[in-house]
This record gives C-alpha cells, structure tokens and sequence, in this order.
C-alpha cells in the first residue's frame, strides 16, 4: 500500500510470525479443492495471494517491503516455530532498524507457531498493551 501510495494507510500494523519475504507454504486453491492435501510440491501457477488482481508481483522469495510503512510496528515470533523459522523476524527486524524504524519486537522462547500456555496470555497481553498505545483516540 505505502510503496503504491494508497491513502489511508492502517493506524498500526500487528503480525505474529512475521516472514521477511513471501513464501508459498499456503496454497490456497489444493486446500479448498481437496481438503488437507497433506505434503506436496509448491505449484507456484497456484498462490494464495493477490495484490490489486494479480500475483505476478508476488513471487516465493519476494522481500516484505513494510520498511516503506512508516507506522507503529509489532512483530512477534516463537523461537521453536516449526512452521515459519523465527529467523525471519529477526531479519526483518534488522531490516527495519536499518531503515531507521524501531519496531516493538517480542521472541518467545520455548514456543512454537502459536504460543501457548501461560506465554499466550503474556503475548495477549503485549499485543493489546501495543494496540491500546497505537489506536488510542482523543
């Protein structure tokens, strides 16, 4: 949005495991097709995701670009995600303090994809503490 100069762009951007680049474990179209396919290869004719009509622009190892956004920022991540490797955060976190932004980052250690436990409720609790900070009106 920022780098095709939508207007109105979000108050606060909110993203739990938080890839760098785009990748192509979703594919959309075999799941809705044929239920949970279980493993198979990447067909990369059938993405998930559309920007303004089409995927061309949004091909597996395609950089984020959210440095362009200039907002509030929250990241989190598990550091034993089995799904998305946490590295991808803390790459896009260096990423962003060298555009010169300072994200609200928070790695959980010990959780996998979606935290869980007590470590859920204290993840709630940060996310809701950072958008209460961000949205605040008046």
């Amino acid at each position: 949005m920022a780098r095709d100069g939508i207007p109105s762009l979000p108050d606060a951007v909110a993203v739990h495991a938080a890839p760098d680049v785009i990748c192509g474990a979703c594919i959309g179209a075999a799941w809705r097709d044929q239920g949970d396919p279980g493993w198979q290869v990447w067909d990369p004719a059938q993405r998930a995701w559309t920007w303004q009509g089409s995927s061309d622009g949004l091909l597996p190892t395609t950089p984020i670009e959210i440095e362009r956004y200039r907002g509030p920022l929250y990241l989190s991540h598990g550091l034993q995600d089995s799904t998305w490797s946490s590295s991808m955060t803390e790459r896009l976190r260096e990423r962003l303090h060298r555009a010169g932004l300072d994200p609200e980052v928070h790695l959980l250690a010990g959780q996998d994809h979606t935290p869980e436990g007590e470590d859920e409720n204290a993840h709630h609790r940060q996310l809701i503490a950072f958008l209460r900070r961000t949205l605040a009106t008046g």
